[in-house]
């Protein structure tokens, strides 16, 4: 009883404010009605583009267009959305020229970006190199929005060949810049391999005998030099000491074997020559005074002959000396080192000798041959055999000297390798940086050849149109069914509002 009573109540207050109630509720209705009328209808094209693939595989010829095609979408829909390119496609068809009264031109274009759509198309696929699950782009759709039908078929039209024209363009322009990149630093690459060779050329026509690769040959052609100045010192000293024997033998000689008269008699020998001078040197002093011419000349016949004589006898005994020292040394020396005290002192007793025998050897040699010329065999002979150890000597310091200038040279090749060797590396590791890495630049190269001729032949990955943006046949925009239930809803509410 009480629930009836409270909706006759109700009811009552609804009879009571009809008017209330019914009049804002069809305002609101009628106002609905009047927008979706009114509002404008607009049109949508679209078409969708298909991703194809690389007709050849990847692992034959590699594209080299890097990159996600999520990426190269979003970069695509950049190019086609900037100012030049909606500016253009404005003023082609003659869009929005009712809003060029109120809106500057950014505005409109901003305008225009809103009603293109582009919108990718992802499928589930597995990763043929991780062989995980994924999602893949495999195609997209280009879309436009606008008030008359017309319009916005060509406009869509319009974008989607701008998506294949721009794709490949953009496409070509990389593979073309990768190409003339790589020919470009090939080219270089090449300059920089032959100055390199250029060098190395002029570095080793500098030290042609200074070269690593000849430290083993230099080494062996100093020691073999080394051996040769130690035989041509050793040959020098057996030529001096051969010399020094034949000078006290030929101090031992008589330079004359006899002494001829006027008559061509031969008379006696150097010593009765000397008793012979002594005789009549007594008999004459006892004769004439000391200063009578001829026993003055008579006395200094005398008196060198006596001294060429007691010379001759005297050399005899240096030399035997000499010869006694010698054969110490030798002995010495099987026993000691070179420096044992010993050795040192013969090693000096000898070169005095040596000294001693020398400087009266000449003398006796200059008193022999100022006034007389030497007939004993024995005695040229000597003399020859002196003048030619003399030549031989001679020749051998000379050849020594050359050996010597010789070794200096090689030991400075020796000494020079190592500076020559970390110039000469240096030179070869940047030679063969360059030439691997014009190696490597050439095998890109050819890569970027063929990934041109697949874009210049269309194989590479390219946009399809598969389903063209077609002629909307009806708006897809405002939905007015929508818009007057919504306004019935909004009616209901505004009478049940201003009734309560």
């Amino acid at each position: 009883m009480e629930e009836q009573a409270d909706i006759r109540q109700y009811w009552g207050a609804v009879k009571r404010r009809k008017w209330q109630i019914i009049i804002p509720a069809l305002i609101v209705f009628l106002v609905s009605v009047v927008i979706a009328m009114v509002l404008p209808p607009r049109y949508r094209s679209s078409g969708t583009i298909l991703i194809e693939a690389q007709e050849i595989p990847e692992s034959f010829v590699q594209s080299s267009v890097t990159g996600y095609v999520e990426e190269r979408l979003q970069t695509l829909t950049q190019v086609i959305l900037s100012r030049t390119k909606l500016l253009e496609i404005i003023n082609r068809f003659g869009l929005y020229e009712d809003l060029k009264d109120r809106y500057t031109t950014e505005e409109i274009i901003e305008k225009m970006r809103e009603n293109i759509v582009m919108e990718p198309i992802q499928t589930d696929v597995i990763n043929p190199r991780s062989g995980r699950p994924g999602s893949a782009t495999i195609a997209f759709t280009v879309s436009f929005e606008g008030k008359s039908p017309k319009e916005v078929t060509q406009v869509a039209n319009v974008l989607a060949s701008a998506y294949l024209e721009e794709n490949l363009e953009i496409r070509e322009e990389q593979a073309r810049g990768t190409f003339d990149f790589l020919e470009n630093q090939q080219e270089q690459l090449r300059d920089e391999i032959l100055d390199l060779e250029a060098q190395i050329a002029a570095f080793k026509q500098a030290h042609v005998n200074e070269l690593p690769e000849l430290m083993e040959l230099n080494l062996q052609t100093l020691e073999r030099l080394e051996r040769r100045i130690d035989a041509k010192e050793e040959e020098i000293k057996t030529l001096v000491d051969r010399k020094i024997y034949l000078e006290g033998q030929l101090a031992t000689v008589e330079p004359l074997m006899y002494t001829v008269t006027s008559g061509g008699r031969r008379v006696m020998t150097p010593k009765e020559e000397l008793e012979g001078l002594r005789s009549e040197y007594l008999k004459l002093s006892a004769t004439m005074s000391a200063d009578h011419p001829d026993v003055i000349d008579l006395k200094k016949r005398l008196d060198a002959m006596e001294g060429e004589v007691g010379g001759r006898e005297k050399l005899r005994d240096l030399y035997k000396r000499l010869r006694d020292k010698e054969g110490e040394l030798s002995a010495a020396r099987k026993r000691f080192s070179e420096a044992h005290p010993d050795v040192i002192g013969l090693k000096k007793e000898v070169r005095a000798l040596r000294d001693e025998v020398d400087v009266l050897s000449r003398k006796q040699t200059v008193l022999k041959t100022e006034d007389t010329k030497p007939e004993n065999p024995a005695y040229i002979t000597l003399q020859t055999q002196i003048a030619s150890t003399e030549m031989d000597i001679k020749t051998i310091r000379a050849e020594l000297a050359q050996l010597r200038e010789k070794y200096r040279e090689y030991q400075r090749r020796v000494e020079n390798t190592p500076q020559v060797e970390q110039q000469y590396r240096a030179l070869q590791r940047d030679y063969q940086n360059a030439q691997a890495k014009h190696q490597e630049t050439t095998r890109r190269l050819l890569s970027a050849r063929e990934a041109k001729g697949l874009e210049e032949k269309r194989m590479a990955e390219k946009f399809t149109l598969i389903d063209p943006p077609a002629f909307p046949e009806k708006p897809t925009s405002p939905n007015r069914l929508a818009i007057v239930l919504i306004g019935l809803v909004l009616a209901v509410g505004a009478g049940a509002g201003f009734g309560s």
